[in-house]
């Protein structure tokens, strides 16, 4: 019953208002930047993912997945790596098509989505083929919590032996719910940041390909909704956004999870609702272990102290440390 009450995580007096936890430490917290070794990674549909190695040298890798619109030097990627390192891990941090490297021409009419599983796939098969890793696991944030356990669960029987499990945050796994969530009146800064981001992508895919991609809606988006259902589904196959939650949101596949994945959504998330709270079914896995704090915002966690070892970054090393085989 991998229920995990009470959580570790607790909120310095005063900082627990869930909008304070989202916002504040992606300008108060900093990270000393890496200088990743990048490898421009040729995939099977020819084109380039950016891929960036930080090694000391070991036969544990651990694999992360940024959130929407992020990218590898966000405070969040960061702080896993080096505590990881320290620690004696491999890290593997991947840019995502579309926004995760905006310096890159992508030859393909192709977004990293929330389904797209197939390039975390590629990933971590040639990162085993390259480094000979006898232990990997994933970590993520966002949409990429929900690709990493949508990537273990329905994809399951693709995974390969050296995989030995996952430690995701503020996991978007019901695309339903957060988009709902999204739209409440209190949550509008959020859509508003994320959608002039995306809407610049499309806008440069267009220049790119101006055949095959409308800007004629473009100024009638104003939701996540309406986003997805003009541009992220007709444009990887969906047949509309509705399609697309469902298809991509890793909650629907839960129970194919064979390998242990340490879930921690905040009770606050101003992103996340739904069947993003898988309680019951967490109280019946034996692989889902589902950690609910009172407070952490979305990507949040603010953690006191200068020099202090961000809380997830902690959480992620206490988890995945005794899989390792």
């Amino acid at each position: 019953m991998p229920l995990i009450d009470p959580s570790s995580y607790k909120a310095p007096f005063l900082l627990g208002n869930k909008h304070l936890q989202t916002i504040l430490p992606s300008y108060l917290r900093h990270e000393t930047d890496i200088a990743y070794d990048r490898e421009p990674f040729a995939t099977p549909d020819d084109d380039v993912i950016q891929l960036d190695w930080s090694r000391v040298g070991s036969d544990k890798l651990l694999i992360i997945n940024h959130g929407l619109c992020g990218h590898t030097h966000r405070h969040y990627v960061l702080s896993l790596v080096k505590a990881f390192n320290a620690s004696g891990w491999d890290c593997l941090a991947w840019n995502y098509r579309g926004t995760g490297a905006s310096d890159i021409h992508y030859k393909q009419l192709k977004f990293t989505t929330n389904n797209s599983t197939n390039e975390l796939s590629w990933v971590v098969n040639h990162a085993i083929e390259k480094g000979h890793y006898r232990s990997v696991a994933l970590s993520g944030y966002s949409m990429g919590g929900n690709l990493a356990t949508l990537y273990l669960a329905r994809d399951a029987a693709l995974v390969p032996p050296q995989v030995i499990g996952a430690a995701v945050f503020c996991a978007a796994i019901d695309l339903h719910g957060c988009t709902v969530s999204l739209d409440d009146p209190f949550n509008k800064i959020y859509t508003k940041h994320f959608l002039k981001k995306l809407i610049d992508m499309v806008r440069a895919k267009h220049e790119q390909f101006p055949d095959k991609v409308d800007l004629s809606y473009i100024d009638g988006i104003k939701t996540f909704h309406d986003y997805d259902n003009r541009y992220t589904a007709p444009l990887v196959g969906f047949k509309d956004a509705d399609d697309y939650y469902t298809t991509a949101s890793a909650s629907r596949y839960l129970d194919k999870l064979k390998l242990p994945v340490l879930m921690v959504n905040p009770k606050n998330d101003p992103f996340l609702a739904g069947d993003c709270y898988p309680v019951e079914f967490a109280k019946q896995s034996p692989y889902l272990f589902l950690e609910m704090p009172e407070s952490g915002g979305h990507c949040g966690f603010i953690t006191p102290g200068r020099n202090n070892l961000w809380w997830p970054a902690k959480r992620a090393l206490d988890f995945l440390n005794p899989l390792v085989k």
